[in-house]
């Protein structure tokens, strides 16, 4: 019997909250005040000119649907398309404004990286302990030599992942196979990073040498 009641409680609660919801929905739809289609769409034309956001630009997306299915309700299917058609190249002209400003976003971030990337590389140079130039000419073929030894160490990797590969198609694709290859993809993946660090290694000692001793490192 409590069990009943309980579920009972529970089907009462849900189908409230959907009550609620669709009173909600229904309030938030009456909002929208129609004027003409031409009217609404240069209202929303003037709105995706202010988008600088992704949030922005779904704000202007969903404001122009909530206007297609009001004049789809008050009107007829041939107003609401009519209205659609006037939207779609401001809609298509919002998303090429968010795209663009989202590249330029992007190149921002991209440049701020790499100046503090350039800072680290300068203050490490600076700090870096130095000897003759011949100990350093050494310092630097070792290190060049541990980097062809990486590169074809990676090389080995890549082609091994590559026969692993077709050896899980032959296979059907069984599941610890999978896995095996993403530990292959893995490692693939810190080797080229062990060989990223060892380049800038060369790097940061030929301008180490040039900052400190104006010596121009070259094998």
């Amino acid at each position: 019997m409590k069990q009943n009641r309980k579920q009972k409680a529970i089907l009462a609660t849900i189908y409230t909250l959907f009550v609620v919801g669709l009173l909600l929905g229904t309030r938030c739809e009456s909002r929208i005040h129609l004027t003409t289609p031409e009217q609404d769409a240069q209202h929303l034309a003037h709105l995706a000119e202010t988008i600088h956001s992704e949030a922005d630009l779904r704000k202007v997306e969903r404001l122009a649907s909530q206007y297609e299915i009001a004049y789809r309700k008050s009107y007829n299917g041939a107003k609401a398309l009519y209205f659609k058609t006037l939207c779609t190249p401001i809609l298509d002209a919002a998303g090429e404004r968010r795209a663009a400003i989202r590249s330029a976003e992007d190149y921002l971030h991209a440049q701020e990286i790499a100046l503090q990337n350039t800072i680290c590389d300068l203050d490490e140079a600076w700090n870096m302990p130095l000897g003759d130039e011949a100990a350093e000419l050494e310092k630097l073929a070792q290190n060049s030599a541990h980097i062809l030894t990486l590169r074809a160490e990676l090389e080995a990797l890549i082609m091994a992942k590559e026969q692993y590969a077709n050896e899980i198609i032959e296979a059907g694709y069984p599941a610890e196979m999978l896995t095996e290859m993403g530990n292959k993809e893995a490692a693939v993946a810190a080797k080229a990073e062990e060989i990223a660090a060892a380049e800038r290694k060369s790097h940061i000692i030929i301008l180490a040498n040039k900052l400190q001793f104006s010596r121009e490192l070259t094998l």
